[in-house]
């Protein structure tokens, strides 16, 4: 099984700093601008959800204008063309029947984890990071003080924002991008890629275990098979819940 797990040596290595920087500067940039976003969300009658909604804002206006950016600007660097899969080496397909299985090992998996963990970060949480204001750490949310309206909108903005372009962005990112460019065994560039990843949620640092836990093996299964696919649909899939799960509740 080990002599499979390899990484495309085609591709130009990052030195230990810049594959810290690619990785975090992004998250650095995702917090100053959500504290500046939560007067606004206030202002747009989002009290009670205004950490979230801020998120979302960042997602779509922030987080993937510089990550896809700095793709584009990397692609006409190296390849004289704006084509990001040029950059991609993960792209090899699988059968519909292996995306299956890993859906359902993946969602068994992340029950798994959570019901392990949780105890422990939602402590960290509220004593660790006790000063961390209510609104970001989404403490004692009061959905009934939002009309109904605005939270069917904030769910509706939270699945397209969170679900589907912080996903698509992050990965093609993160596993598409800068992955392959970790100057280090495959292992060890999969570890240094999910902790460096759980880090970059700056805005929610008491999640660490949980993210590096659940994502670990997805990574692992991406470079295994190098297709990016399956970190893709895993992602899509723990950030619909959330969204889906706010809408089902208004509804």
């Amino acid at each position: 099984m080990q002599k499979n797990l390899t990484i495309p040596q085609t591709v130009t290595k990052h030195t230990a700093l810049q594959t810290i920087l690619f990785h975090l500067v992004p998250g650095l940039l995702e917090l100053l601008i959500m504290i500046l976003l939560i007067p606004l969300s206030l202002r747009l009658g989002f009290a009670g959800l205004e950490g979230q909604f801020a998120s979302n804002l960042v997602d779509v206006f922030a987080l993937m204008p510089l990550q896809i950016g700095i793709l584009l600007f990397v692609a006409k660097k190296t390849t004289n063309t704006y084509r990001i899969s040029k950059l991609i080496p993960f792209q090899e397909k699988s059968k519909i029947w292996e995306y299956m299985i890993f859906i359902v090992v993946m969602i068994a998996w992340a029950l798994l984890i959570d019901a392990l963990v949780s105890p422990l970060e939602n402590g960290l949480r509220d004593t660790l990071f006790h000063f961390v204001p209510d609104h970001f750490a989404m403490r004692n949310v009061n959905f009934s003080a939002l009309p109904k309206d605005k939270l069917i909108f904030a769910a509706c903005f939270s699945i397209f924002a969170n679900g589907i372009i912080a996903p698509v962005t992050e990965e093609v990112y993160f596993r598409g991008y800068l992955l392959p460019r970790i100057n280090l065994s495959p292992n060890l560039a999969i570890l240094v890629n999910a902790v460096l990843f759980s880090v970059y949620h700056f805005f929610s640092p008491w999640y660490f275990f949980s993210r590096l836990l659940m994502t670990l093996p997805i990574y692992y299964w991406v470079v295994r098979k190098k297709n990016m696919r399956f970190s893709l649909i895993a992602h899509m899939i723990a950030n619909l819940f959330t969204g889906i799960s706010l809408l089902l509740n208004v509804i």
